[in-house]
């Protein structure tokens, strides 16, 4: 049989594969749907916040005053001038008693997940203003999250600076403006924008490994077919051929999908189909690398997961390479999707050009498993 006949039969035992089909085009098609209706216009707001003022408390001291006019015009930047904060309960603490009881209130609205941050204005907060003196804050935050501390340290820059300037503490007044010199406008799909660098390489890998992982150890004709002129060469090269083509139908279908649910990029287009198509070919290669190592299906099956497991928990995006070791850190560099989903971002959260030395490296890795299935294949006994 000619390359054209093994092509044409591979259409044919992938058309007849519905599991694997609904698998590769409707599934993550749905994802996609469900995901754009969901989101809307994006998260404008990050945290909801709880506010304690302990300011009508009396103070002494250096503070004699005991002053309390401020706090309310703190907690009106938060509720009707912030951007990054949803003010959801205030509490005027005026003793020890009304603050512990506040205190616990919060706590519990924290381990609901009611709130994301209590924020508590010292009883010493107008007078500090009226002295010009620093201005500290207390905060109950969900630890739970590595990232949380870090984003409110940031965030809460904006309703300090907005007070600063309502109050004129503008000496020595540094403004930090709390988001990224690159990022996905407001007005856009902030949420599914965000999602897409993980969620596109992470499905088109996962669905194009499980499309090619069976292609070789299920399909019976393969042993008889060797008893012809047809070389195992030919029979590799067909499946990657039809495979292929199979794949670039499935990232066209979610690539028009997606920019149809509103798709930004900041960077060209272009660059991030040619990103989804190298990773497809990445999981069709890895697919074809398990199936033929496997002497049967259940293993197959089994490798899969084992293999789409590792991948995406040594992809970058959930544990810090660095914080793994260099031993770690140099496997997380070698599976593809520690490249794939840089390379999504960079172009198009970032308005990067396309980085051809990771680009290049997930072909390369894609031809690296290809010889290697072609190479086990070689070598493999089969029963006619």
């Amino acid at each position: 049989m000619d390359l054209g006949g093994l092509i044409k039969k591979e259409f044919g035992r992938i058309k007849s594969d519905r599991r694997t089909l609904i698998l590769l085009f409707a599934i993550p098609v749905i994802l996609v749907i469900i995901l754009g209706l969901s989101t809307g216009g994006g998260p404008i707001t990050f945290f909801n916040a709880a506010v304690i003022t302990r300011d009508s408390m009396p103070t002494y001291d250096d503070f004699p005053s005991n002053s309390s006019e401020f706090d309310d015009r703190f907690i009106s930047i938060m509720r009707d001038n912030s951007t990054v904060f949803t003010l959801q309960k205030y509490y005027n603490a005026t003793n020890e008693d009304e603050y512990k009881n506040a205190v616990e209130i919060c706590i519990e609205l924290l381990r609901t997940e009611m709130i994301d941050v209590c924020i508590v204005l010292p009883e010493n907060f107008s007078e500090s203003v009226d002295n010009t003196t620093n201005i500290y804050l207390i905060y109950y935050i969900d630890g739970s999250d590595s990232t949380a501390l870090s984003a409110f340290e940031v965030a809460i820059q904006e309703p300090i600076s907005l007070f600063r300037v309502d109050v004129d503490m503008m000496v020595n007044f540094t403004a930090v403006i709390p988001y990224l010199e690159f990022t996905v406008p407001s007005w856009e799909a902030q949420t599914l924008n965000f999602a897409l660098a993980l969620l596109l390489p992470l499905i088109i890998l996962g669905t194009t490994m499980n499309l090619t992982t069976l292609s070789i150890v299920s399909e019976k004709p393969l042993p008889r077919m060797l008893l012809t002129p047809t070389t195992k060469r030919e029979i590799i090269l067909s499946k990657v051929v039809a495979n292929f083509i199979i794949m670039t139908f499935q990232i066209t279908l979610i690539f028009i999908i997606t920019a149809f649910f509103g798709l930004y990029s900041l960077g060209s287009l272009f660059s991030v189909y040619l990103i989804l198509l190298a990773t497809g070919l990445c999981g069709l290669s890895i697919g074809l690398f398990i199936s033929s190592l496997s002497p049967t299906e259940q293993v197959a099956n089994q490798m899969y997961l084992m293999f789409f497991i590792v991948i995406l928990i040594f992809s970058g995006a959930f544990i810090d390479p660095e914080s793994l070791g260099p031993a770690l850190e140099i496997v997380v560099k070698i599976l593809p999707l520690a490249h794939a989903i840089p390379l999504f971002r960079d172009v198009t959260l970032r308005g990067l050009s396309l980085n051809l030395v990771s680009f290049g490296y997930l072909n390369l890795l894609s031809l690296i498993f290809i010889s290697l299935a072609y190479i086990i294949y070689m070598f493999k006994k089969l029963e006619v």
